[in-house]
């Protein structure tokens, strides 16, 4: 089978692979089309280390069951899916209580062992599959994983109807986090982002204010727009020391703070402790939330989730190092980039 390896620090290989074998407890998956994540960018130029080259990459996959291995029960070949990556033990708390994204033995498809989806071929565990509508194309489920984590953290915690959030970063999981606290009653959604492709595709998904983090104070728009109170939420998506710290000024007396997007590891940050305490804030961190894997697929079937519209670039499995410039250059036209077999 033909794989996109990465083979070294900043580079891509299209190679001639073995095609996997479902073993037991396992399913092949032919790939019809993988999200390009930013990971997955960090991963390849050695700003994070989560796997170790030479590997196959790529953790938001969607496709059709080619082979079945001895013990999976429920599937059979053809069944269209999308996959929930996180390999966990089954039986620890964690995974008895539906959280297996913090199983202390996880795993990730896409992440050192487990080779991923820039492949025709990809091996999964059936613990992973998820059913897949024929109503949803190959190419809106592939991006289906980015969106799980956010919409999951909002499913979880909750959002009140009437209240108002803060955004920060207009990226795919700031789209994600606006959709989901509309799609919950938030009565004002406001999203900060730097330039202004971003704030149209902000107010295209339904942003009720967008704020230009580059050129406005975003602190004080929040206030005017608020009326001096602060926001409920306050989720950031950005991920930099600015805004991991704005956060704690935006947010309303008793309200509460998402955290999602990841400051660089050289990244210094003093945290507000009195103003946290005083304030009353909750700070949650966000990670996966499994448990919300149907609900999505239903609301994307319904078209109340709306991820067409979030996938703005497609590749072949060839221009992958395409899709890596777009991510590496911040195209502010990107929200997703999906590879398609």
């Amino acid at each position: 089978m033909k794989a996109a390896v990465w083979d070294a620090i900043g580079h891509i290989s299209i190679e001639e692979k073995e095609k996997p074998i479902a073993d037991e407890g396992h399913v092949v998956v032919k790939v019809k089309a993988v999200g390009v994540c930013a990971t997955d960018i960090h991963m390849i130029t050695g700003k994070v280390a989560l796997a170790t080259p030479p590997h196959v990459l790529g953790h938001e996959i969607a496709g059709e069951i080619e082979e079945i291995g001895q013990g999976v029960n429920g599937w059979k070949k053809g069944d269209r899916v999308v996959i929930d990556t996180i390999i966990s033990c089954g039986h620890c708390p964690s995974c008895k209580t539906g959280r297996k994204e913090l199983c202390p033995e996880r795993m990730e498809i896409g992440y050192t062992p487990y080779d991923g989806g820039y492949a025709e071929y990809v091996r999964v565990p059936a613990q992973c599959l998820v059913h897949l509508p024929d109503t949803i194309p190959f190419r809106d489920a592939a991006i289906m994983e980015s969106v799980a984590c956010p919409f999951g953290a909002v499913l979880r915690i909750g959002v009140k109807p009437g209240s108002t959030v803060l955004i920060q970063g207009g990226g795919p999981a700031g789209i994600a986090f606006l959709q989901a606290a509309k799609l919950s009653g938030a009565k004002k959604v406001i999203v900060s982002a730097r330039g202004a492709q971003r704030l149209e595709f902000a107010k295209h998904f339904g942003a009720d204010e967008v704020i230009d983090a580059k050129n406005e104070d975003v602190l004080s728009r929040v206030m005017e727009l608020t009326e001096g109170a602060g926001c409920d939420y306050v989720m950031d998506a950005a991920g930099s020391v600015e805004s991991i710290l704005l956060c704690f000024d935006a947010c309303k007396i008793g309200g509460d703070i998402f955290y999602y997007g990841i400051p660089d590891a050289s990244a210094k940050i003093d945290f507000p402790f009195m103003k946290m305490m005083m304030k009353q804030l909750r700070l949650h961190g966000i990670l996966e939330y499994c448990a919300g894997w149907d609900t999505l697929v239903s609301l994307v079937e319904s078209g109340r989730i709306n991820i067409h519209d979030m996938v703005t670039h497609t590749f072949t499995l060839e221009e992958l190092p395409k899709a890596i410039e777009l991510y590496e250059d911040k195209d502010r036209s990107l929200i997703k980039a999906v590879v398609e077999n």
